[in-house]
């Protein structure tokens, strides 16, 4: 029978007393009994009576041995005891690690009271024996998010754990793993999911324009400003505000973004008067925001003050089985977009998707399927139909000429046991061979479309342009002879 709530006994190991106290009083209306030591050794000692506790809370940072190394010691000797780690410290590396040592859940400091109680109730219902499950559908996606990889799993722990918080999150990670996706599951997962989330990509606005973007402008106040307009920080007041690629914004703006972050008010360009908003900051960039600190790229205030809670974003080679799952999702939306029948992979494509690098992550593995969907037809994609670089043909082998020259015999002496050996002419270009760049990209693209039976989208696909690129210059060059 499962022991009522009410008698449920809880460990936390805690070194420092005043967090321990405030802990202990969020969990006071759970009627549970919360006993707290604090160190490592005190913690060790107990393990021939911890199966008295239902639960332990465990902090990483001990006076006297790491966390990992108790959370070690209790899941060797006491397996079915849940643990979940605290830590002020919390990256997406200590997350991963702690579930490798077979954590249950993952908690950063500072805590707020509900997210604690949340933990607690899910762990008390959970057994460490079963992989913890942190989806939000039974499909094993999480607000945007597809895999249940272990350094994914460590992500969403982290984005439950800062999501009820208005501290800023700062995500890190290459281009095309999802940053925006993971501010948008932080927005969701919050008690701002009601109200806005607004998202400014501070690259691909110009310099000139993006304060007026940012905090909004009066009529006149520059050249086109022809009726007021509200900026993001108005439009998202009581929710969240997305500054993606925040280590492109100009070192004179980083100083009145760091004024708004501190007081939450600012002024519209051409005004004088003050607005004060309620806002909380998600901000990402594919870059280290240390080096660009260094670099002089970054204002250092600015980094402080925004890198509260580190979330580094796993690159999709490091993911496993998710770029699989990705995968088929994606399959199944292009198929139904494009009207095609698309539903699954042979074996050699997902041996493929597995053991290639995806330097482009997941929009690359995006544009591939795309460009799969658009341009063949069928029930299962083969391996025939991966475009470059998945492929083994690439555009530039199908521009080569498929004439080659005789070759020629060289070192054939069968009496004195040598093998025949074929060596091709040797060429040395001169002045004389060097064509115009134009000619030699004519004579690829006209064999890439002879290659596939006229079909210019599949030649686009296979020389890596877009086919409006060969259209232009087919014309460009017919024009030419015209």
């Amino acid at each position: 029978m499962q022991q009522p709530l009410a008698d449920k006994r809880i460990l936390m190991v805690e070194d420092t007393a005043s967090v321990a106290a405030l802990y202990k009083s969020y969990l006071n209306p759970l009627d549970i009994k919360v006993d707290v030591v604090t160190s490592g050794e005190d913690a060790l000692a107990l393990l021939p009576t911890m199966h008295q506790f239902s639960l332990i809370l465990l902090d990483l940072r001990l006076p006297d041995i790491s966390g990992f190394d108790v959370l070690s010691e209790i899941r060797q000797q006491q397996p079915d005891i849940p643990v979940v780690i605290m830590t002020a410290h919390g990256s997406i590396d200590a997350a991963v690690e702690a579930i490798r040592h077979g954590a249950s859940d993952f908690l950063i400091k500072p805590c707020e009271a509900d997210r604690l109680r949340i933990t607690v109730n899910k762990a008390l219902k959970s057994k460490v024996s079963q992989s913890p499950s942190v989806s939000n559908e039974e499909d094993g996606s999480y607000y945007g998010f597809i895999g249940s990889s272990l350094p994914m799993q460590a992500v969403y722990r982290v984005i439950e754990s800062a999501a009820p918080s208005k501290a800023t999150v700062f995500i890190t990670g290459e281009s095309g793993t999802g940053k925006e996706v993971c501010a948008e599951a932080i927005h969701s997962a919050s008690t701002r999911a009601n109200n806005s989330f607004v998202a400014i990509n501070c690259a691909a606005i110009p310099k000139d324009l993006i304060e007026s973007e940012l905090f909004g402008h009066m009529k006149g106040a520059f050249t086109g400003a022809v009726s007021d307009r509200e900026g993001a920080a108005e439009l998202a007041n009581g929710g969240t505000l997305f500054l993606d690629e925040i280590c492109e914004m100009d070192l004179d703006l980083q100083s009145k973004l760091l004024r708004f972050i501190q007081t939450g008010t600012f002024q519209k360009v051409g005004s004088s008067k003050v607005k004060k908003v309620d806002v909380r900051f998600v901000c990402a960039t594919n870059r280290d925001p240390w080096k660009e600190v260094m670099a002089g790229n970054f204002r250092e205030d600015l980094y402080y003050r925004l890198h509260v809670i580190p979330l580094a974003l796993p690159p999709l080679r490091e993911r496993g089985q998710d770029a699989i799952d990705i995968a088929h999702s994606l399959l199944a939306i292009f198929s139904a977009e494009e009207g095609k029948n698309f539903s699954r992979f042979s074996h050699e494509v997902m041996q493929k998707m597995l053991s290639y690098d995806w330097p482009g992550n997941v929009r690359q593995l995006q544009n591939i399927l795309r460009n799969v969907v658009v341009l063949h037809n069928g029930e299962q994609v083969t391996e025939e139909m991966l475009p470059p670089p998945l492929s083994s043909v690439f555009g530039a082998e199908i521009a080569l000429e498929k004439e080659s020259p005789e070759p020629l015999l060289s070192n054939f002496s069968l009496d004195d046991g040598d093998v025949a050996v074929a060596t091709p002419p040797a060429k040395v270009m001169t002045k004389a061979d060097i064509e115009p760049l134009w000619v030699t990209e004519k004579r690829a693209i006209e064999k890439a479309i002879d290659a596939c039976d006229g079909n210019i989208s599949q030649a686009a696909g296979l020389l890596e342009v877009s086919p409006s690129t060969i259209y232009r210059k087919l014309q460009s060059w017919q024009t030419s002879q015209n």
